[in-house]
C-alpha cells in the first residue's frame, strides 16, 4: 500500500480518565485484551463505519485514518481513545495495493479541521479482503514515516473473513509491531445490551444477517428496540407490528439504492443481496409467529435473552478459570525450569566424582601392581640367599678347619713364648741382675 502523506503533528500524552473507570460509558472487551499491552478503546459506531466501510468493495483494498486521542491514565500506563474515522475518497487501488493521493490527503486535512483541535490523528486502518491480518513490507513503510509515534496504531481488516486486528509499535527491535490480543469497544453506558451484542457479532457468536436489532448496509444506528417483556397489553403487539413495517420500508429503500448503479463489484452486491434476503425471511418468521401466538413469542425472546446471559456468565468465569491455569501452568514451568538445573548440576557432579572414583581405582591397581612387584623381588632374594648359602655349605666347613688349625698355631707360639720368658725370669733371679726391659721387650717381639 503506497501513502503520500504530508507532515503529521506529534503531541505528548495527556493524563485522562480511562473510559473503563468513567461512569458515562459503556465498555465491552472485544477478543482477550492484555494488560501488558497498549489499551485501545475504540468508539462502537466508528468500528461499524469501518467494519462497513472494508464491506463496500472487497475486490480492492480500501482504507482511512483514525481520530482521538493519545492518553495516559492516573498510573502513567498508555492507552488510546479512537472517537472518530474518515475514510479515504479519490484514491488510487487494486486488489494488492492502495495509494493516498495528495488530493485525499488533502480532503482528510481539510475534513479534520472541522473536528476539534484536541482530537488529533492517532492511526489509520485499511482492508485485506480475503488475505488475513498481517502487516506488509509497504504498510510497515507507511506506519515508518507517518505513523511513527510509540501510541500511533494500525487496523487491518479482512472482511472476507471476518477478522480484524490491532497493530502497536513494541520498542524492541526484534518485534518492532505486536498484533495485540484484542481491544475495547465504547458507548453510552445506556447502550450496554447492544454494545455487548455488537461485540457478540464482531467475535463470530452472533450471526449479523439474523441479529434484527442491528443495522444493515449504510444504517448509521440500529433499530429500534421494543421491550416485550411486559404482558400488559395488545398494544405491545401492534408496536412490533409497526417496528417490522419499518424495517420492511428500510429493507426497501436499501434494496432500491443496492440495485442502483454504483461502481461495486457484482460480487458484493450479490453479498448483500444474500444478507437482505437472510433478513427478509427471519422478518417473516417473526410475522407468522406474532400472528399466531405472541404471547409465546414473548416467553422465547425472555428465554433467550436469560440463556445468552448466563453464557457471558459463564464465559467471564471460564476465562478467569482460564488465567488461572495459564499462571499455575506458568509456575509449574518454571519449576520445572529449576528441577532440570538442579538435574544437570547433579548429573554433572555425578560424573566428576565417577571420573575420579575411576582414578583411584587406577591409582590403586597400579600401586597393586608396584606392591607385588615388591614383594617378588623380596621373596627371590631370600631365596637366592638360601640357596647360595646350601651351594657352599662344604666350603663353609673347610674354611672352618683352616681357620681351627690356625689358631691352635698361634696358640701354641704364645704358650711357647710365655714359657721362654718364664726360664728367663728365673735365670735372671739367679744371677742377680736387673732385667732389661728392651730385651724383655726383644724377647716378646719374638
Amino acid at each position: 500500500m503506497d501513502i503520500e502523506f504530508g507532515e503529521l503533528e506529534h503531541t505528548q500524552p495527556v493524563v485522562q480518565l480511562r473510559p473503563d473507570r468513567n461512569k458515562h460509558y459503556a465498555v465491552v472487551a472485544c477478543g482477550s485484551p492484555d494488560e501488558n499491552e497498549l489499551a485501545i478503546f475504540v468508539d462502537v459506531d466508528v468500528m461499524r463505519d469501518m467494519e462497513a466501510h472494508a464491506l463496500d468493495d472487497t475486490s480492492v483494498e480500501l482504507g482511512g485514518v483514525l481520530l482521538g486521542g493519545q492518553y495516559t491514565d492516573e498510573e502513567g500506563r498508555p492507552f488510546v481513545l479512537v472517537t472518530d474515522s474518515l475514510r479515504a475518497e479519490h484514491y488510487e487501488s487494486t486488489k494488492g495495493s492502495f495509494k493516498f493521493t495528495h488530493e485525499t490527503w488533502e480532503k482528510i486535512t481539510r475534513e479534520r479541521e472541522l473536528f476539534p483541535a484536541e482530537l488529533q490523528m492517532v492511526g489509520w486502518y485499511h482492508t485485506h479482503p480475503d488475505w488475513g491480518v498481517f502487516l506488509s513490507h509497504m504498510d510497515m513503510f507507511i506506519c515508518d514515516h507517518f505513523f511513527n509515534k510509540p501510541l500511533d496504531v494500525a487496523l487491518v481488516i479482512d472482511p472476507c473473513r471476518g477478522d480484524r486486528g490491532w497493530f502497536q509499535w513494541t520498542g524492541d527491535p526484534n518485534e518492532r509491531v505486536h498484533r495485540t490480543g484484542g481491544f475495547y469497544l465504547t458507548a453510552s453506558r445506556f447502550r450496554a445490551n447492544e454494545l455487548q451484542r455488537y461485540t457478540q457479532i464482531l467475535e463470530g457468536k452472533l450471526d449479523m444477517a439474523r441479529e434484527t436489532r442491528f443495522p444493515i448496509g449504510d444504517a448509521p444506528y440500529p433499530a429500534p428496540i421494543i421491550n416485550v417483556g411486559d404482558r400488559g397489553g395488545s398494544w405491545q403487539s401492534l408496536a412490533v407490528m409497526g417496528m417490522l413495517t419499518a424495517q420492511f420500508l428500510l429493507l426497501g429503500l436499501l434494496a432500491w439504492k443496492l440495485l442502483t448503479p454504483q461502481p461495486v463489484m457484482v460480487t458484493g452486491a450479490q453479498r448483500e443481496a444474500d444478507r437482505l434476503a437472510a433478513q427478509q425471511a427471519i422478518l417473516n418468521e417473526v410475522i407468522g409467529k406474532l400472528d399466531v401466538a405472541p404471547d409465546g413469542l414473548v416467553d422465547e425472546l425472555t428465554e433467550t435473552r436469560a440463556r445468552a446471559e448466563e453464557l457471558s456468565t459463564d464465559k467471564l468465569a471460564q476465562q478467569a478459570y482460564l488465567r488461572e491455569l495459564q499462571q499455575q501452568t506458568a509456575e509449574l514451568g518454571s519449576e520445572r525450569d529449576d528441577l532440570v538445573s538442579d538435574r544437570d548440576r547433579w548429573r554433572t557432579s555425578h560424573e566428576q566424582l565417577e571420573s575420579k572414583l575411576d582414578d583411584q581405582k587406577l591409582r590403586i591397581a597400579a600401586l597393586t601392581k608396584e606392591l607385588r612387584a615388591l614383594q617378588g623381588i623380596d621373596d627371590e632374594t631370600l631365596s637366592d640367599a638360601t640357596d647360595e648359602a646350601k651351594s657352599t655349605g662344604g666350603l663353609s666347613r673347610t674354611w672352618w678347619i683352616v681357620i681351627s688349625v690356625a689358631a691352635a698355631v698361634v696358640l701354641a707360639g704364645a704358650l711357647a713364648a710365655i714359657s721362654v720368658r718364664a726360664d728367663r725370669e728365673k735365670r735372671h733371679d739367679g744371677d742377680e741382675q736387673p732385667i732389661d726391659p728392651s730385651a724383655f721387650e726383644a724377647d716378646n717381639d719374638t
